[in-house]
Parts: C-alpha cells; structure tokens; sequence
C-alpha cells in the first residue's frame, strides 16, 4: 500500500507542476491576512548519539525496502553490540519520518495554490487539471477551531473508473500557540483510515514526542520522547518484532534496548564508549 499511495501521489505532484493561475481572476482577500502553510520542517527527532554508529550512519538515505532487507535476513542479531542494534532502530525511525513527511509538505505550498477565497472564517484554495478525458479538482482549507488550525486537502475526480466527490487526502490540526499539532495522509482511493499518521509536542525548539503510526500489513508505530537528557524510542511490532524499547541519555551517550528478538529479550546497557555493559 505504501508504494502505491507514494506512485500517486508522485504523478499529482508533476501534474501540479503543469497547472498555472488565471491572470484574469478577480483580485481575492488580502494575501497578508492568510494563514501560514502548516509544515513539519521544524519537527526533527534528535537521533544525534546514534552518529558514530556503522549501522545508523550507513542507514542514512535508505529506503524502506533496505530496511525490511536487514530485518528480515537471517543473520544473528545477538553478535551486533547493544549500541549498533539500537542505532538500526533509529535511523529506520528517522528515516520512514523523512519519506512520508515529504507528502504533505509537497502538497502544502502556497505558491501553487493560486488566489484564494474566503468563507466566513474558512480560508479555501482550489485548483484544477485535466488529461485524457479525466480531471482532478483538488481543495485547501484553513479554519481555526478552538486553540488550533485544522487544514485539509480535498480531492474530486471525474471521468475515471471510480470518480470520488471532495474525498479526504491530507489533513493536519497545528495548536495556535505552536506547542504541536497532528497530520493525517489518506490513500487516494480508501480514505477512511489513514495510512500514516503523525503527532507531536514542541518545547520551544524542542521536539518532546512524536508518535507515528501506519497502517500496513502490521500495526506499525514509532514513539520518541524526550525529557531533558534522556530521550527514548519504543517501536511497535515493525516486520512482527513486538515491542522493542530504546533509552539513552543525550549528554553521557550511554543508554540500553531491549527488544523480543535480541539476546532473549533482555535488557542490555551500552556505556560512554557505546561498549556493551551491565545494566
């Protein structure tokens, strides 16, 4: 499935690349009053004591298919050092962040959206294209609700085999006072449960959580959270491996993992120097 929502949404980006504003469009509200383009750009998990890991750094730009690879071989887990078997999980985490944070921020540029309009309170953008005899009318819309803004992507196909009518693709709620917010991506076609979904909580320039989950042939899901030096990732049943929970401390590097399919599931502790140690 996410190979397939990924091939679509790719070929809606180069179609928007075609699609150019109407100069003789009446003059709209004033641009200066719209609200900001929601964004996970300022959302980074701090994954930075995995950096002298082989296996984090030589995971850095892989896809997800190197990753089901690694996970999936045969080969035994229990010889990798505590440090370096933490460090798959963190670069897999940061990594499938990355990919799919890319769809929205893609979608969500305001340069391409053309003169919008407003309702009320609801800021709404729209914009069409057509080929072959099928068309695409895709819809932004901004509303305050409460302490957040709530945004959404709708989409209308015509002509196709199975045209949709204002189906949800995107959808993210930003708390006003910029302490977090939530994003939703929906395939094209199956829109009742997303596919990927993303919360987070901010402290200032801090990212304090982020809880990912996906729908996939597994209940996918990555959880990190941060308290002043420590931070910790739980990852949930990825590739049928349970529960497997990393904990470590940003200013020593020290830090432990225990994971169902790693030395019979017992906790094992690394040390400054990132060496296996008691725990």
């Amino acid at each position: 499935m996410l190979r397939s929502i990924c091939a679509i949404l790719l070929s809606s980006l180069l179609a928007l690349t075609l699609w150019s504003c109407d100069d003789d469009s009446p003059t709209g509200p004033d641009l200066s009053d719209a609200p900001s383009t929601p964004t996970l750009e300022h959302v980074e998990m701090d994954f930075s004591v995995f950096e002298h890991a082989d296996n984090y750094s030589g995971m850095q730009g892989s896809k997800i298919e190197d990753f089901t690879r690694v996970f999936s071989s045969t080969q035994q887990m229990d010889d990798y050092p505590a440090y370096e078997y933490a460090a798959l999980f963190a670069s897999f985490a940061e990594t499938y962040f990355q990919i799919m944070g890319q769809f929205p921020q893609a979608f969500f540029q305001q340069d391409q959206w053309g003169e919008p309009e407003v309702d009320g309170d609801t800021w709404i953008w729209e914009w069409s294209f057509a080929a072959e005899g099928e068309s695409l009318t895709m819809t932004i819309t901004a509303e305050d609700v409460g302490n957040e803004r709530h945004w959404e992507l709708r989409y209308t196909t015509e002509g196709s085999e199975e045209d949709l009518t204002n189906a949800l693709l995107i959808a993210s709620q930003v708390r006003l006072d910029g302490s977090g917010g939530a994003w939703q991506i929906h395939d094209f076609f199956e829109t009742e449960e997303p596919v990927f979904q993303v919360e987070y909580e901010l402290d200032g320039d801090i990212t304090t959580m982020v809880d990912m989950r996906f729908d996939d042939d597994e209940d996918g899901r990555f959880q990190y959270e941060r308290d002043g030096d420590i931070s910790s990732l739980q990852v949930h049943d990825v590739y049928s491996s349970g529960l497997t929970f990393l904990e470590w401390n940003n200013e020593t590097g020290t830090g432990k993992i225990e994971s169902p399919n790693y030395r019979d599931g017992e906790i094992v502790c690394w040390d400054e120097n990132f060496q296996d140690t008691g725990c």
